[in-house]
């Protein structure tokens, strides 16, 4: 069987799931918009074959939780999203080759519905060479699907009495999801809300890069017997950690931790198995760190716990809640820039901030409005919340050790996956 030129879902033209099938063997990336979703099979066939996915969808009726639950946790996909239905492209684009016409990522779409669709090559159909430049376009104004969105969703598809037409579901999802328009359709849109854009950005450096990013090292470490007696029983994510900060110290000091190449596939793979079989061998791996494997875990606990209630939290006197923040790697970093070691720091960062505002941050970080990364960003931007000496590394490495499911991450351990073969050195 061989790509055709168009496809009608008969026997005779072929049926539009061909062509996934047809085009996955050697796909290195894909590009696909449909805003309709509801079956996994054609982004499977895909990424089986080591094919890096970029899809955008549309909330609404018609796409299924469960379908972009599997997208989501496939490592190897990326989802946006838009809950306006004049979001109504459907074009799909596979290395150099594209189908674009009337079928949605639906079943009866690609198998069963009298569709058509035309197939566009790179070096033989000019019209393709608007195409990807129209994918960033709506990919650049598409929502990120984060956890707490897809949770979200799926509440809405489980609430009693979700309406079943398209115009009352769409009403319905406002009350669970905030409305995603694409930029054609929205009035003065070229001058996008710009705190929109700079959270949007946000999102997807951590939700679509860096934490996909520090997934995949766990997932090669565990699958290779990872692990250290020292933190035997306690939470993976704090070993983890440890781990990522003791690659960017030991093995990628200096300036050295962004000269190796970036990789993939399984060139990538076996460079974190390496590391992460030198880790349990090594002999030291606290390297100048102020804590040992001990004290690491108990830190995290106190952080979790005393953070994480409201009561102790609000309880705590300034030395109290200062000793807490020291469990937080990139915190402890500011001792490079203040005088007077650990004293001088519980010092200045009084100093700099009122105890009820610092209460008042990070009780906003973990029981604020929106999700953790909406509430991240307001901790680093927001003037009601943003603190002194207190940044982006040390919001989202605490945002990480009390949001479950959520890595922690600070400078240190963004080198370290930069060290490993990541493409992440914009970001460290």
């Amino acid at each position: 069987m061989r790509l055709k030129d168009i496809y009608g879902n008969t026997n005779a033209t072929g049926f539009s799931f061909d062509f996934f099938e047809l085009t996955a063997p050697m796909a290195k990336s894909a590009l696909l918009a449909s805003p309709f979703y509801s079956t996994y099979d054609p982004v499977g066939a895909l990424t089986s074959r080591g094919c890096d996915v970029r899809m955008i969808v549309r909330l609404c009726s018609v796409t299924t939780p469960q379908a972009l639950r599997k997208a989501h946790l496939d490592p190897k996909v990326s989802v946006r999203y838009f809950t306006d239905q004049r979001f109504h492209a459907k074009f799909y684009i596979v290395d150099d080759v594209a189908m674009v016409g009337s079928a949605n990522l639906t079943n009866a779409g690609l198998k069963s519905n009298r569709e058509v669709s035309v197939i566009l090559e790179r070096y033989r159909d000019t019209a393709f060479d608007a195409l990807p430049g129209i994918f960033d376009d709506l990919w650049g104004y598409a929502d990120v699907l984060t956890d707490t969105i897809l949770k979200d969703y799926e509440r809405a598809f489980q609430a009693p009495g979700r309406p079943q037409s398209e115009d009352e579901f769409d009403k319905f999802l406002e009350k669970f999801v905030p409305k995603c328009s694409p930029s054609s359709i929205v009035v003065g849109s070229h001058a996008v809300n710009k705190q929109r854009a700079f959270l949007q950005r946000f999102r997807r450096k951590y939700d679509e890069i860096l934490v996909p990013a520090h997934r995949r090292v766990m997932a090669v470490a565990q699958a290779h017997s990872f692990g250290r007696q020292e933190f035997k029983g306690a939470d993976p994510q704090i070993e983890m950690g440890r781990f990522l900060g003791w690659v960017r110290l030991a093995h990628g000091a200096g300036e050295t931790w962004k000269q190796n190449p970036v990789l993939q596939g399984e060139e990538l793979d076996n460079r974190i198995r390496k590391y992460a079989e030198l880790w349990k061998v090594a002999d030291d791996i606290v390297l100048g760190d102020m804590f040992k494997a001990e004290a690491e875990i108990r830190n995290i606990e106190k952080i979790r716990t005393l953070f994480g209630d409201q009561e102790q939290l609000g309880a705590l006197e300034y030395d109290d809640l200062f000793d807490v923040l020291t469990g937080c790697h990139a915190f402890l970093e500011l001792l490079r820039f203040t005088n007077g070691g650990l004293e001088g720091l519980r010092a200045d960062f009084k100093q700099r901030n009122a105890l009820k505002d610092i209460k008042r941050t990070i009780d906003h970080l973990i029981r604020g409005g929106g999700d953790v990364v909406q509430r991240a960003y307001d901790c680093i931007h927001d003037e009601r919340f943003r603190l002194q000496r207190f940044g982006e590394s040390c919001v989202m490495e605490l945002a990480g050790w009390i949001t479950p499911n959520r890595p922690p991450f600070n400078s240190r351990t963004i080198k370290g996956l930069r060290f490993l073969g990541f493409d992440v050195e914009d970001f460290a």
